[in-house]
């Protein structure tokens, strides 16, 4: 594409943007080769000490020229042209870092590029870092666009396999993308590190991460000396104190009269700008930090501890934070939770709280998260109850600041959260009246809060008997959590890991109110690394695993959750080690593979009977597929006997969607005693779900075959196809001939609609998919649909009631769209769609 752009006559170059590490000069380098191969190529970069000197960009340059401070802009001019473009050739300069260039030589650079005595091409991070003169050329479309984006989970799943020659685990892909923050070439050097130290290794035809000390080794050794390479002194004691204690604000930095090391770090590409309000500073990847910690062992510096003391309100408790967010990069909950413990023994004092309530607050977020993990429902509440004592205190203290107001409302969320889980696990339905009134609250002092409260709210709903307002709910938050990210929102309201549990508890809804459509779609996106966190994208990928079985896309299963289960394989057996095996199992005995199903159905459960963990969407697939495999290796009455004890269990425990969907699947099997019992279930669960599983039992109990064949059609299309499939159906025996293949076409024509790479028919998209601009790929399908409907003349109005949405959705939408593809308003929009379809040849 740069080739194409060089050969242009009516460009003068082009703009590679995109984050550090994403190949942006990798590609500028193959595109000026592919474009002349005898073309002079010139490199330059801008420098903080250029940009104190005049004309510093150029300054290499202008020393062949002999030029003086005397000579004249004409001078200058002329002098670097008949230099850079000599025989009439113009050189290909390739300019980096534009931020740091000084405005005398982007004018300079500006200037002989609209004269043709060079090709000019830009690596920036942002447009908007071109200098001014650099800016008005990119805006006169003569420097063309081309935006380069860092590896998401998906591409950096396919590296990994393409690297290593074989299938990769999910886990192992994602924990890379995190630690490289999605550079290319750290993301190269830690694979064959990994595989060099053992760490990443083949297992029964996957490749697998060992998680524990990621940070050491010989080969970790060599790529930190190499990350860190001629650093001075102070700064690579603020280095240590950034790995050690997190990102620190750069007005504080800037107070402690680190000025000079910050840009020294910032320059080398060790530290970036965190994206959120507070404007602070960490480093560019994971990985430096767990390099920097294996090098210190423990044994802290002593100028390192005296800047720690100076960047932290709480030096300790920062540390504790820092540490505990490593072991969540490196996987390791178990550390996790035992240093959570050591410091809730003291941490939680109410001088503690006075001193830096915002560190503790995220501590024990990450000790109640661990705990709920493995469980401890009693633990995580006894946690929340000590934390609540100090803080407490210190609310009532003269000089509280304004932080413990905003500590109290996240423990309240906290403490909500817990009892949520802790009543579901003991009948208590009187949680759905607290979580309504801690939702309704109007006095929130974040958005993060509020939302979070919805969506445990949601699935407190989604749980018991309220499906149609969770799912009602789910949408709200949706919404909210889009206008956010197209306001720019997020920065200051919620981080990548807030907003990635709201979304974790919103899949939790859909999977227990039985939308599982929905649920597939969500945890499709969450697995293709909405948001970079390796463990909730392992969850999505196997709940999109498990709901690949519901909907008998059996090859499609096993190819995602055969990695899962060899990479769970290195951890400690768990509650979802169960439910992956039977999930396995069923699949294997549909496509024929009996001898290794009966071994993975033995080992699911000893499992499940090893590990009973709360009762739970994973917990219920885990009994209900490891039910239809004995059914499938005929062994039927014992499937019934497994579904009947546990239904049995479930009605004891609140779940009326789980409770329902079990005895479906008894019925499923030939257990038509259970009809009685499934309406009154059914009759008990919200919205549609629950009046077709009534209709169901009705049908089944009376035999009347059109009830049984719209349940089954409304089930399949919800994406629970296993419970209308014929094979091994007892339901789809009690329907006629007719009937059976009407149910047969409806379920192969909704496979066919999930087919990879094809759209389901009817779709409201609105886009031609078949002739596609380039710009579409920058965007997302709800995004894409908008521009489209924008391009062709539609009014904000007009599009709302198109999507059924609010006005104020589609200008977040048109917001994000013109941000990335960097117009300023429809009617560029539409000349860059033009542009587009011409060079593609589509028009």
């Amino acid at each position: 594409m740069l080739a194409g752009i060089l050969s242009d006559p009516a460009a003068f170059g082009a703009v590679i943007s995109g984050p550090a590490g994403s190949g942006r000069r990798a590609l500028a380098e193959s595109g000026v080769g592919m474009a002349s191969a005898s073309a002079r190529l010139v490199r330059l970069n801008g420098s903080n000490f250029g940009t104190k000197v005049p004309l510093g960009v150029l300054s290499f340059l202008l020393a062949q020229l002999d030029a003086t401070a005397q000579s004249t802009r004409h001078e200058l001019i002329h002098g670097l042209g008949r230099m850079l473009c000599a025989e009439n050739r113009p050189s290909v300069v390739l300019l980096g870092k534009p931020e740091l260039v000084d405005e005398q030589s982007s004018s300079l650079l500006a200037q002989l590029a609209a004269m043709r005595k060079i090709r000019l091409v830009v690596i920036c991070e942002e447009v908007h870092d071109l200098p001014g003169d650099l800016f008005a050329l990119y805006r006169s479309n003569r420097l063309r666009h081309l935006r380069v984006h860092r590896m998401d989970s998906n591409e950096t799943h396919a590296f990994m396999e393409r690297e290593l020659g074989g299938k990769a685990s999910v886990y192992a892909s994602a924990t890379l993308n995190h630690l490289a923050s999605g550079n290319r070439g750290l993301m190269r050097k830690l694979v064959n590190s990994w595989q060099e130290e053992g760490k990443l290794f083949e297992q029964e035809g996957t490749w697998v991460l060992r998680m524990s000390q990621l940070g050491s080794g010989s080969a970790m050794q060599s790529l930190h000396q190499s990350m860190t390479a001629g650093l001075g002194t102070t700064e690579h004691a603020l280095l240590s104190a950034l790995a050690l204690g997190g990102p620190v604000p750069v007005e504080r930095l800037h107070q402690s009269g680190l000025t000079a090391p910050l840009d020294g770090l910032l320059n080398g590409g060790q530290a970036k700008y965190v994206n959120d309000a507070n404007h602070r500073v960490g480093l560019s990847n994971p990985q430096l930090g767990l390099l920097i910690r294996a090098e210190l062992h423990g044994a802290v510096p002593a100028e390192v501890r005296e800047l720690l003391g100076r960047l932290h309100c709480d030096a300790q408790a920062a540390q504790i934070l820092a540490e505990l967010q490593s072991m969540g990069d490196c996987g390791d909950y178990a550390g996790q939770w035992h240093l959570a413990e050591d410091f809730a023994a003291a941490g939680y004092s109410c001088a503690g709280w006075l001193t830096d309530a915002t560190v503790r607050v995220q501590i024990l977020e990450i000790h109640i998260r661990t705990l709920m993990l493995n469980g401890q429902l009693p633990a995580a509440l006894a946690a929340i109850g000590r934390a609540r004592t100090g803080l407490d205190l210190a609310i009532t203290h003269p000089d509280a600041p304004e932080t413990l107001s905003v500590a109290h409302q996240e423990l309240e969320i906290l403490g909500q959260g817990s009892t949520l889980f802790a009543d579901e696990l003991h009948n208590g339905l009187g949680v759905i009246g607290s979580t309504q009134s801690l939702a309704e609250s109007s006095t929130w002092m974040h958005e993060y809060l509020h939302l979070q409260a919805l969506a445990i709210q949601a699935a407190g709903w989604a749980a018991q008997t309220r499906q149609a307002d969770a799912m009602k709910l789910v949408e709200h938050i949706d919404e909210q959590l889009q206008a956010m990210r197209y306001s720019n929102l997020p920065a200051g309201s919620m981080d990548e890991a807030e907003a990635a549990d709201i979304e974790f508890q919103m899949l939790q809804a859909e999977l227990l109110a039985g939308r599982w459509n929905r649920a597939a779609a969500r945890a499709g996106a969450l697995a293709a690394g909405r948001y970079r966190v390796p463990l909730l994208i392992a969850i999505a990928d196997l709940v999109h695993g498990i709901l690949l079985v519901f909907s008998q896309e059996h090859d499609a299963a096993v190819h995602v959750l055969e990695p899962c289960l060899q990479q769970m394989r290195l951890e400690e057996v768990s509650a979802t080690h169960a439910v992956v095996e039977a999930a396995l199992a069923y699949s294997l005995a549909c496509s024929g593979r009996r001898v290794e199903a009966q071994g993975l159905l033995d080992a699911a459960i000893a499992h499940e009977q090893a590990v009973p963990g709360p009762l739970s969407f994973y917990t219920w697939a885990g009994q209900v597929l490891a039910a239809l495999a004995l059914a499938e290796l005929d062994e039927k009455p014992q499937a019934l006997a497994l579904l009947r004890e546990f239904a049995r269990r479930v009605q004891g425990e609140g779940h009326a969607v789980l409770e329902a969907l079990t005895l479906a699947f008894i019925l499923r099997l030939g257990g038509r005693g259970e009809a009685a019992a499934l309406s009154t279930a059914g009759q008990r669960c919200q919205g549609f779900l629950g009046q077709s599983l009534v209709h169901l039992a009705r049908g089944a109990d009376t035999g009347q075959g059109d009830q049984i064949s719209e349940a089954l059609g409304v089930l399949a299309a919800n994406g629970n196809l296993l419970m209308a499939v014929p094979g091994g159906n007892d339901l789809a025996r009690l329907l006629d001939a007719k009937a059976q293949r009407q149910l047969s076409k409806l379920a192969n024509g909704i496979k066919r609609s999930k087919a990879p790479g094809q759209a389901p028919a009817g779709s409201p998209n609105g886009v031609d998919t078949g002739q596609q601009p380039a710009w579409v790929r920058q965007l997302t399908k709800r995004e894409a649909q908008v521009a489209q409907l924008a391009i062709r003349g539609k009014s904000n109005l007009e599009i709302a009631k198109y999507n059924g949405v609010s006005i104020r959705t589609v200008e977040g939408h048109l917001y994000q769209v013109y941000s990335k593809l960097q117009v300023r308003n429809r009617q560029e929009l539409t000349a860059l769609d033009r542009s587009s379809r011409r060079s593609a040849g589509a028009r």
